[in-house]
């Protein structure tokens, strides 16, 4: 496919604004090789897969929207209060969606009350809620994995886009950086946890980690090479203690034995 497309079809994804996540490829059909960037009035998506060439960059209109939403986001507080919305029901309201969260080794984390984790009706997910840092009884936002193959974008971000996903927030004092919130519960046995969505690290998100004595980064397989940038970012920052562990294949799928096994003999 040419460039446009390629947008057409990145732009028929509707990825919610300020978002960047990964999916399936709607090119090459490859499971969770697309990332798709939606910030800075921008839309940019790559494909990691070797076979795929689909990447591309479109840079939106600059209008008064964009300018005063910009002005906006620098004037809220990264903790802005979220409300829960009424869709937002227990695990039990869905098989599915209890399902996900014994295959995914995420059982664990919610059984014990590290990770609060809900069921939206209305867009059919399993909603991991994100906590606020100080209070553990407020939550920033949230993000929702879709239970099924038709609905799109796979993870989606209510609320605060700023604030990773953390399990185990204060428990350990090493973390593992990780891309989605299912990986971060099955390793918080052992280490907390904390879900970047994604393959970049915000400016917010290395503020929540200089409390840890020592991180790993733990990207997926095909993401090796991000998670060097990602350490040596880190590293430049004044991050002392940074270690990359490659995985083959997500910490979701692994039980804490294995897990433990993986990071410390």
């Amino acid at each position: 496919m040419n460039y446009k497309q390629q947008l057409e079809v990145v732009q028929g994804l509707f990825v919610p604004p300020d978002t960047q996540i990964r999916m399936d490829c709607p090119f090459c059909h490859n499971k969770n090789t697309l990332s798709v960037d939606t910030t800075s009035n921008n839309i940019g998506w790559y494909c990691f897969h070797t076979s795929c060439s689909a990447k591309g960059k479109h840079q939106g209109e600059k209008d008064m929207t964009y300018v005063n939403s910009t002005f906006k986001k620098k004037e809220e507080n990264l903790n802005t209060e979220f409300y829960v919305p009424d869709n937002f029901k227990i695990l039990d309201s869905s098989d599915k969606a209890r399902q996900y969260i014994h295959k995914n080794n995420c059982w664990e984390a919610w059984a014990w009350g590290r990770a609060d984790i809900k069921y939206d009706v209305k867009q059919n997910r399993v909603v991991f809620m994100i906590r606020h840092e100080q209070k553990a009884h407020e939550f920033v936002g949230a993000v929702g994995r879709a239970l099924s193959s038709v609905t799109y974008p796979k993870w989606y971000m209510y609320g605060n886009k700023d604030v990773p996903f953390k399990c185990g927030l204060h428990e350990h004092n090493e973390a593992v950086i990780v891309e989605d919130c299912a990986s971060a519960c099955a390793v918080s046995n052992i280490l907390t946890g904390v879900a970047i969505l994604g393959t970049s690290l915000k400016q917010s998100h290395k503020q929540s980690l200089k409390s840890y004595d020592k991180l790993y980064i733990a990207l997926d397989r095909d993401a090796t090479t991000k998670a060097f940038d990602i350490a040596n970012e880190l590293r430049s920052e004044g991050f002392k203690n940074v270690e990359i562990k490659a995985l083959k294949d997500d910490l979701k799928y692994f039980n804490t034995e294995e897990i433990k096994e993986m990071f410390y003999g």
